[in-house]
């Protein structure tokens, strides 16, 4: 591990001469940290199924903590390495690295334990959309880095209670987060047989000497290779700079996956400022005439992937004109 504070960051030197390399020489470090990873582990894929094509399929707490284990042995079933992943209400994002056989294998595996779990509920779920026939293959570091923000930010656009450092359903939330790891849990070997009976759903096999218990489930922290990803960027304050400024980066990695929300109302909020003014010479959006609200309506759903919702909410825009606009039906996330 680099670094004295925890992180892997491309630091040098103890702490009494804590001086950072040059921005290239980070940035040679994490090219190298790159192909170093991709080499260990074999391609690295973003593997996300169809939330618009998948019914709820987690809504209590406790459905949300049965999913992280489920991926976490997913993941040691399938040989599959996992860098980042994020449980969302119908759908899962992962960035994992193996064979892509390896990315169908960890599906099937997530799939068969979320049949068997959710029957034992008493909830018969369709299943037949929740796959990825063809993962993303992650051909460049920009592109890493891109795909594991944009992953890590998904619990945080949906969940107004949440930050992308505290949502807990996931591994996303201790990238660049020390406090993540204050609950050590306890080894996965040492946890009773009856829970890992109900964790594995079918026969019990060994996982990884790094998998910990903890909060009802394997902890993130514990099966997610973290600090490996933490090497994709210079350092803490590029990953929170792309976290919540690369919008065009988000947007190309939306329309890739058919994803229907890109920001939060608050990070579209100061874009559409930003088109009143330039487009309009206006500052408050407020004052802006309807044709006005109209043109920019346009251009966050074109260019930003607002939903109508987010565009009735920031420009203030009737309902009947919004669907006038944009008159197809938006699925959930």
């Amino acid at each position: 591990m680099n670094g004295t504070d925890g992180h892997s960051g491309p630091w040098s030197g103890d702490r009494a001469s804590f001086q950072p390399y040059s921005f290239s020489e980070k940035e040679r470090l994490c090219e190298r940290h790159f192909y170093e990873i991709r080499n260990q582990y074999g391609p690295l894929w973003h593997i996300c199924t169809p939330g618009n094509l998948t019914e709820t399929l987690f809504i209590e707490n406790e459905d949300f903590r049965f999913a992280v284990s489920n991926s976490a042995i997913s993941a040691a079933e399938s040989g599959l390495t996992i860098f980042t992943d994020q449980i969302m209400g119908n759908h899962i994002h992962t960035l994992g690295g193996g064979t892509q056989s390896q990315c169908v294998a960890y599906l099937e595996c997530f799939t068969y334990r979320l049949e068997k779990y959710s029957a034992d509920k008493g909830r018969f779920l369709n299943l037949m959309n929740f796959r990825c026939d063809n993962p993303i293959e992650i051909s460049s570091l920009e592109m890493m880095r891109n795909e594991i923000v944009y992953i890590n930010r998904n619990g945080y656009l949906v969940t107004p209670s949440s930050t992308p450092f505290s949502y807990p359903w996931g591994s996303g939330s201790a990238y660049f987060n020390q406090s993540h790891f204050s609950d050590p849990g306890i080894p996965y070997r040492d946890i009773p047989f009856r829970t890992k009976r109900s964790l594995c759903r079918k026969r019990l096999f060994e996982m990884p000497e790094s998998y910990r218990y903890g909060q009802g489930m394997i902890l993130p922290d514990s099966y997610a290779r973290v600090r490996d990803g933490e090497r994709m960027f210079r350092d803490a304050h590029q990953y929170f700079y792309l976290l919540t400024r690369n919008f065009e980066a988000y947007s190309e990695v939306s329309k890739r996956l058919g994803d229907t929300i890109v920001l939060t109302d608050e990070e579209i909020y100061p874009v559409a400022r930003m088109l009143g003014w330039r487009d309009f010479k206006v500052k408050q959006l407020s004052l802006l005439p309807s044709d006005a609200k109209m043109a920019i309506a346009r251009i966050l759903r074109t260019d930003y992937y607002a939903t109508s919702q987010q565009i009735r909410r920031v420009l203030g825009l009737p309902k009947d004109i919004v669907q006038q606009l944009f008159p197809s039906i938006e699925p959930t996330r």
